[in-house]
C-alpha cells in the first residue's frame, strides 16, 4: 500500500470560529491559514485541507483532484458557504490550480469579431415583455452554467439546457408533443448553422441524448456526465460514441453544446422582426419589477407617510 499526502488551499465565504483550532472529520482535517489585510482589503478566510489518498494493492489510479472537489462539495453545503480552491500540493509536488477541463477553451480566448451588440439590443427590445422576461432568465442561466465549466460540467451541461427550456417551454407549437420535443425543435428552429452534423436525425438523436441522458439523468438520477464528454472536447468534435450498460452512446462534447446553446438564443433574438412604434427600454422596465413587496395594509394609510411593520399584516 502507498498513500499521496494532499494538501489544498482554499477560501470561504464565512469564517470558521476561532475557537476551532481544527475540524477533523474521516480522514480529513481542516486548518485555518494565517493571513493579513492591507490597506482597505479584508483579510480573506483562508483554510487548508489535508488528507492521506491510500492506494491499495490492486488499485492502479487515483483522482485526488476530483476527492479535493467533492469534499469541498459537501463542505459548502454543511457549512452554508462559498468557497474557492485556490492551489493543490501533491506529495510536496505544488499542482497549482486544479486544471480545468478541456470544455473551457470554449468561452476563453480573444473575442476576435463581436456581434453587433446595438442591433440585438434593438431586437431585445422589440420583444413582447413576457418574452423578453424569459429571454433574460435564459441568458442569467446561461451566464451561470458558463461560469462553471471546468468546475462543476455537469451541473453545467444540466443549466445550458436549462437556458434553452426557459424559452423552448414558452414558444412551443401544437406539433411538439412534451418538454424534450420543445427543446429539440428550439434549437433546429433557431440554431443558424447546423453543419457540424450530418442529418436532422441524428441532431435529433444527439439533442434527446442530452435531454434525457444529462437533464433527466442528473435530475432524477443524480448521475453525472460520462467521461466521453470531456474526450469529445478535447478531441474537438461534437460527440464520441461509446458503451453505457452495453449500449452504444453517442455522447456530445459541452464545449459543442455550449456553442449550440449560445447560437441558438443568438438565432431566437435575430429571428425577432417585430417593429418598435414607440421607444422601449425592456431592461429598464423588468429592472423595475425587482424589489417590489405587496403588502395587505392593516388600515387605510395616508399618501407620504412614513410606513412600518406595525400598519401592515405579515401574517
Amino acid at each position: 500500500m502507498s498513500d499521496l499526502k494532499v494538501k489544498v488551499l482554499f477560501t470561504t465565504s464565512r469564517r470558521i470560529h476561532s475557537k476551532y483550532h481544527s475540524l477533523s472529520f474521516g480522514k480529513y482535517t481542516i486548518e485555518p491559514i494565517p493571513s493579513i489585510s492591507t490597506g482597505n482589503t479584508i483579510a480573506p478566510n483562508q483554510y487548508l485541507l489535508h488528507f492521506h489518498d491510500e492506494i491499495d494493492e490492486g488499485e492502479h489510479r487515483s483522482k485526488p483532484d476530483i476527492e479535493v472537489k467533492q469534499v469541498l462539495g459537501m463542505l459548502s453545503l454543511w457549512l452554508g458557504t462559498r468557497l474557492e480552491i485556490k492551489s493543490l500540493l501533491i506529495n510536496s509536488v505544488n499542482v497549482g490550480l486544479i486544471a480545468q477541463d478541456a470544455a473551457a477553451s470554449g468561452v476563453t480566448g480573444i473575442i476576435e469579431n463581436p456581434p453587433n451588440l446595438h442591433c440585438l439590443l434593438q431586437k431585445f427590445n422589440s420583444l413582447d415583455l413576457n418574452l423578453a422576461r424569459q429571454f433574460l432568465r435564459s441568458a442569467d442561466v446561461y451566464k451561470t452554467a458558463v461560469n462553471l465549466i471546468g468546475e462543476n460540467n455537469t451541473l453545467s451541461y444540466f443549466l445550458l439546457t436549462v437556458a434553452i427550456e426557459c424559452l423552448s417551454n414558452k414558444t412551443k407549437t401544437e406539433a411538439d408533443k412534451g418538454k424534450c420535443d420543445n427543446f429539440v425543435n428550439f434549437i433546429l428552429t433557431y440554431l443558424p448553422d447546423k453543419s457540424q452534423v450530418e442529418t436532422e436525425e441524428s441532431w435529433k438523436e444527439l439533442l434527446k441524448e442530452i435531454y434525457y441522458r444529462h437533464r433527466s439523468g442528473f435530475t432524477h438520477g443524480g448521475k453525472e456526465i460520462p467521461e466521453a464528454s470531456a474526450l469529445a472536447d478535447r478531441l474537438n468534435r461534437a460527440y464520441v460514441k461509446h458503451i453505457i450498460d452495453g449500449k452504444k452512446v453517442r455522447t456530445p462534447s459541452l464545449k459543442w453544446f455550449e456553442a449550440v446553446v449560445r447560437n441558438t438564443l443568438l438565432g431566437f433574438l435575430m429571428s425577432n422582426n417585430n417593429v418598435n412604434t414607440e421607444p422601449r427600454d425592456r431592461l429598464k422596465e423588468i429592472s423595475l419589477e425587482h424589489g417590489v413587496v405587496k403588502l395587505i395594509a392593516k388600515r387605510d394609510i395616508k399618501a407620504g407617510s412614513v410606513v412600518s411593520e406595525q400598519h401592515v399584516n405579515l401574517d
